[in-house]
């Protein structure tokens, strides 16, 4: 996950304003100066996935309102459970189930999308601006690493043999504290990255 996304990200860095397609940050600020609104939903997102970690953690379940209760796999995804009415009369709901079905032949799957992403962009790459390019490329990414991963896990109940981004921090804070500790601040300078698109640059 970290290389599909740090590949085109470096390589757009690298490569500054006159190559092919811009970094996430120079796209969503694009956005930005087009639609201002835009800038609120990068924020939200991620202040949503961080309050959705510490409503639902990893093993524990919660009951919503319409009694529909939500665990969390070991990967870090949300998933629907069934609970009975008198499970939740004695007080009690079941945990989060430990093991679950696996997404099978997962290297097809992850083949299969590296290539629509890289078709994706060779057929933007062709415009006249290179944001197409990134619109085309990072939308991609997302929807086959993000979006269709935890909507096979909450609605179909299989897994991705990989972990969220914030159990992977996690994870990493058991073996290097400072490490997760410095991933989490660059998690914060990009909030603000964001949020306030060109800081710390200058226009």
């Amino acid at each position: 996950m970290g290389v599909v996304i740090a590949v085109p990200e470096l390589l757009a860095a690298a490569g500054g304003n006159n190559f092919l397609w811009p970094t996430v940050s120079t796209t969503v600020g694009h956005l930005q100066t087009r639609w201002p609104v835009v800038t609120l939903i990068p924020v939200a997102l991620i202040v949503m996935a961080g309050y959705s970690v510490l409503r639902v953690r990893l093993g524990e379940t919660a009951v919503q309102a319409d009694l529909q209760a939500i665990g969390r796999t070991p990967q870090g995804r949300l998933v629907k459970q069934d609970v009975q009415f008198d499970q939740l009369a004695q007080g009690g709901i079941p945990p989060a189930p430990p093991q679950r079905g696996e997404f099978q032949r997962v290297l097809w799957y992850f083949a299969f999308a590296t290539a629509v992403v890289v078709a994706g962009g060779l057929i933007a790459a062709p415009s006249d601006s290179p944001f197409v390019v990134g619109y085309v490329l990072y939308s991609l990414i997302a929807f086959f690493w993000v979006v269709i991963p935890n909507l096979v896990a909450y609605f179909f109940r299989k897994d991705f043999p990989f972990m969220t981004l914030v159990l992977t921090v996690r994870a990493l804070g058991r073996r290097l504290q400072l490490a997760a500790a410095f991933v989490a601040a660059l998690l914060v300078i990009l909030l603000l990255h964001l949020a306030l698109y060109p800081w710390p640059s200058r226009r």
